[in-house]
């Protein structure tokens, strides 16, 4: 396959493991299209596999995802804001551990925990969520059924992800699905002691954040997640 960033396409399954099933915390909304029906429960490897064949393309607006951003509104903004960051808190900390040494069934140990505690806790995570190592490698995803192995994909030549673990900051991007769907992108880098040990990826469905919050995608790229 040819540099992804020159054609400005990858395929879906092969970026991220399509970043995840997004969790069911819609309301009771029943969405049917690309992955926007995707949830955190035992259909989602079926609903993955479903998904392989689609095609993403970049919204390569890397400027605007890795340079410091201006506050988005204070409404929509600032709740997004508080999701991203609220989840951050709640995976992050349990993953690094797990990220530093570089094992795989560890960190989706933890991730389908965490996944399991958020549901049981009535504020199951809106986002699907991938983990990478700090050479860009697939260490976890929640898009993996139980039993199903490991698929251990290489990243590194991607911008974003190496913008996120080089910068040490979070930075963002948008996805688009061959449905049209459009998927919002958060890349957060796992930081200790100064040093970004991997990389935690939460992928947010465009429709959903402008259903939810109010949330523009133009608004996305202008929430500081950095501040």
């Amino acid at each position: 396959m040819g540099d992804p960033l020159n054609q400005e396409s990858v395929n879906v399954g092969a970026f991220f493991a399509i970043l995840s099933p997004l969790a069911a915390a819609q309301g009771g909304r029943s969405k049917t299209s690309g992955v926007i029906g995707m949830m955190h429960d035992a259909t989602s490897g079926r609903l993955a596999r479903r998904a392989l064949g689609a095609v993403l393309l970049f919204c390569l607006t890397l400027p605007a995802g890795c340079t410091p951003s201006s506050p988005g509104p204070s409404g929509a903004g600032d709740t997004f804001r508080k999701e991203v960051l609220a989840a951050r808190d709640s995976l992050a900390p349990a993953l690094m551990d797990a990220v530093a040494s570089r094992e795989p069934r560890s960190a989706k140990r933890i991730l389908e925990q965490r996944c399991a505690l958020a549901k049981e806790g009535g504020s199951p995570f809106a986002c699907g969520i991938t983990v990478l190592d700090n050479h860009g490698i697939t260490l976890a995803s929640a898009t993996i059924a139980p039993g199903e192995p490991i698929k251990r994909l290489d990243y590194s030549r991607y911008e974003v992800v190496m913008n996120g673990l080089k910068e040490r900051k979070i930075v963002k991007t948008k996805l688009y699905l061959q449905d049209r769907t459009t998927l919002c992108v958060v890349v957060i880098p796992l930081v200790r002691q100064g040093e970004a040990l991997g990389l935690l990826v939460l992928a947010f469905d465009a429709a959903d954040l402008r259903d939810r919050f109010g949330l523009t995608e133009e608004e996305f790229l202008k929430v500081d997640l950095n501040g």
